[in-house]
């Protein structure tokens, strides 16, 4: 089927990330999509702040090849930035045969984790730079979140056991 163009693509990402809180472990979501969106209640803004919220990694494939060159590089770079905010990749293929390098890049993951030194649980984004120091002669290229959400202190809800007489 041809593309017509008729997509709402961060009410489907909103609606995923619902979703996805409630799930443990890894989580991956590979987009395929013709372009941009057209349908959504959730902006470009609202769709950037769900995904840096999240704990998810999201794999863009795009075919956007039937847009006009303007549209295509806004769509492009659009739909690049809701990968890269979530430490994933967007592909732009010309043809189904290369969608191999996005289970590639699955594959090739490796999960780190460290303990911030800053306790302020203020719920504010926190930058994280990850740096890799590679083999002599080796090319190795990170891929990580830009950061997070400290946790935000949780208030205790003071209650009073009732009395017996």
């Amino acid at each position: 089927r041809k593309p017509d163009g008729w997509t709402a693509l961060y009410d489907a990402l909103g609606a995923y990330l619902d979703g996805s809180f409630e799930q443990v472990g890894r989580k991956v979501l590979v987009v395929y999509t013709d372009g941009g969106d057209t349908r959504s209640a959730v902006t470009f803004s609202d769709a950037i702040e769900m995904l840096r919220a999240a704990d998810v990694t999201v794999y863009v494939v795009g075919f956007v090849e039937h847009q006009s060159q303007s549209v295509r590089h806004a769509q492009k770079m659009q739909l690049m930035q809701l990968a890269a905010v979530t430490g994933g990749e967007a592909f732009f293929p010309l043809s189904h045969e290369r969608l191999d390098r996005v289970a590639g890049q699955i594959r090739a993951q490796y999960s780190l984790g460290y303990a911030s030194t800053n306790s302020n649980r203020d719920g504010k984004w926190r930058r994280v730079a990850v740096r890799v120091t590679a083999p002599r002669g080796k090319d190795v290229k990170v891929r990580a979140r830009p950061g997070y959400f400290a946790p935000l202190r949780s208030e205790r809800v003071a209650t009073t056991a009732p009395q017996t007489p």
